[in-house]
C-alpha cells in the first residue's frame, strides 16, 4: 500500500490529459495507426486513472485488476447488440464510453494502457515512498 494516498487532484489532471489525448487521436488526418491504435491505450490508462481516482490507497496491482476487468468487460459488452445497447451507443457519450464494435486488437489495446498506467504509477508510488523515507531519515539526523 501505499505510503500516502495518491493526490487525487494530480490524479484530476492525469484524467483529464488522458481524455483530452484520447479524443484527438480520433480526429480526421491523425494517422491511421493511431485512429486505430492509440485510443483503446489511451482509453485503458483512462480507467486505471479513474479507478485511482476511486480508491487512491489501493495498490498499483489492484487498480490494474480492476481497470483490467473493467476495460475487458466493455470490450465483450460490444459483442452484445440488443436495441437498447445500440441506442445506448449511438449517443456521444455512450460511443465514447462503450465502443461500437467488438475487436480483438481493442482487447490488446485497452490490456497495453492498463498496464502502462500501472506500471508508471507503480514508479511513482515507489519514488514517493523512497522520497518520503529519505525525509524522515534526514529528519532524525536533524534531530540529534
Amino acid at each position: 500500500m501505499p505510503s500516502r494516498p495518491r493526490k487525487r487532484w494530480l490524479l484530476s489532471l492525469w484524467i483529464a490529459a488522458l481524455v483530452g489525448l484520447g479524443l484527438a487521436s480520433r480526429r480526421p488526418g491523425m494517422p491511421a495507426f493511431c485512429i486505430l491504435y492509440a485510443g483503446d491505450v489511451l482509453w485503458g490508462a483512462f480507467f486505471f486513472a479513474l479507478a485511482a481516482w476511486a480508491r487512491p490507497s489501493a495498490t498499483s496491482r489492484r487498480l490494474w485488476l480492476a481497470s483490467t476487468a473493467l476495460t475487458e468487460a466493455i470490450e465483450l459488452s460490444q459483442l452484445y447488440q440488443a436495441p437498447w445497447a445500440q441506442a445506448l451507443r449511438a449517443t456521444p457519450l455512450g460511443g465514447l464510453l462503450l465502443g461500437h464494435a467488438f475487436s480483438w486488437s481493442d482487447t490488446l489495446c485497452v490490456v497495453i494502457g492498463t498496464t502502462v498506467a500501472a506500471l508508471v504509477d507503480a514508479k511513482a508510488v515507489h519514488n514517493a515512498r523512497s522520497k518520503a523515507r529519505g525525509l524522515s531519515g534526514a529528519r532524525q539526523t536533524l534531530t540529534r
